[in-house]
């Protein structure tokens, strides 16, 4: 939320609580940790159980229980004067909490942190992939975009090995 050039996050839980039918199937006490920069927008997307949400272990999780058997508390919130400090400190926090909770392992995240970062496809699911996209014919533009991807992704690598070496030559010019 963004108010006079005030950016607002937070870190929230989302706890199941212990019911008949948690308790059942081991679901109890388990905890899904986010973050958002709109209370209201998140809250409603939580209490709309069609909505897709956050992952598939939080989104069936959701399907299954109704947003009364959840608690949601505020682990951290702040207020920055810009968005990149916000976003910076919002996904520390964030993945410091999935930590801290073991929420990948004993709860409903699926990574620790903002999007897919850590989770990767297993063998299988890359030949599957693999299987699928074989023979699927790409247009010019595709080809264009992913020429353009690799160059900018070499661009970037080279950038990053050359600040070692200059980080590296400092660490040995210093010794």
């Amino acid at each position: 939320m963004k108010k006079k050039g005030i950016y607002y996050g937070e870190v929230y839980k989302y706890t199941l609580k212990a019911t008949k039918k948690s308790i059942a199937n081991g679901d109890a006490g388990k905890c899904y940790i986010g973050q958002t920069g709109n209370t209201k927008k998140r809250q409603d997307d939580w209490d709309n159980q069609n909505s897709c949400y956050a992952g598939p272990k939080i989104n069936r999780a959701k399907k299954e229980y109704p947003p009364e058997d959840w608690d949601r508390e505020v682990l951290f919130s702040g207020f920055y004067m810009k968005e990149s400090t916000r976003k910076k400190k919002i996904d520390a926090m964030e993945t410091a909490m999935i930590r801290k909770y073991d929420s990948v392992n004993n709860g409903f995240n699926t990574s620790y942190g903002r999007g897919m970062k850590g989770l990767h496809h297993s063998k299988a699911s890359r030949l599957k992939i693999s299987q699928a996209l074989r023979g699927v014919k790409k247009s010019e533009a595709h080809k264009k975009a992913m020429s353009e991807g690799k160059k900018k992704a070499k661009q970037r690598r080279l950038r990053l090995e050359r600040k070692l070496q200059r980080q590296q030559q400092s660490l040995n010019s210093a010794a």
